[in-house]
């Protein structure tokens, strides 16, 4: 993925993730204040120290039918967020060869086996694949819950 195409992906990736994350909060504040109270999303779910980890795990308590494999690909997209946010830019790394001989690479290591290289082609489509189906069974939720959307908007006091 060239440097313009990356840009254009971690953002699609970051923007997507954060209508993830609202849906997220609507639901926390339609379960709990039976309405989505800006002033509770705003005041406590937005506080720099309210993790999305420990959104994720008021969903489980929230949602009697949140199973492993929800989870598991609700925690998949945060840390695909997590490297289109956090990883780069491309560093450079010397490569062994002759004597006197200086060879470099430019790459973007992966911050779990940093002999690796992140592949932000599969981390995108990966992404693109997961996040439909998670907002389908979120909104799903969040209706269930009472919550009201126009136009796929969330509707908040």
């Amino acid at each position: 993925m060239d440097e313009e195409a990356l840009s254009k992906a971690r953002a699609e990736v970051i923007e997507k993730f954060i209508i993830l994350d609202n849906l997220i909060n609507a639901i926390i504040s339609q379960h709990y204040l039976k309405k989505v109270s800006i002033g509770f999303i705003l005041d406590v779910l937005y506080d720099e120290y309210f993790s999305f980890g420990l959104k994720r795990r008021i969903l489980g308590k929230i949602i009697p039918s949140f199973d492993q494999n929800k989870r598991n690909k609700i925690d998949r997209l945060n840390n695909i967020r997590n490297l289109f946010a956090h990883c780069g830019p491309k560093l450079w790394e010397g490569i062994n060869g002759p004597p006197g001989a200086h060879a470099f690479k430019r790459r973007i290591p992966n911050p779990r086996k940093p002999k690796e290289s992140l592949d932000f082609d599969a981390l995108y489509n990966e992404f693109i694949g997961i996040e439909p189906e998670i907002i389908t069974y979120l909104s799903k939720v969040y209706i269930d819950l009472g919550g009201q959307h126009a136009g796929g908007a969330i509707l908040f006091e």
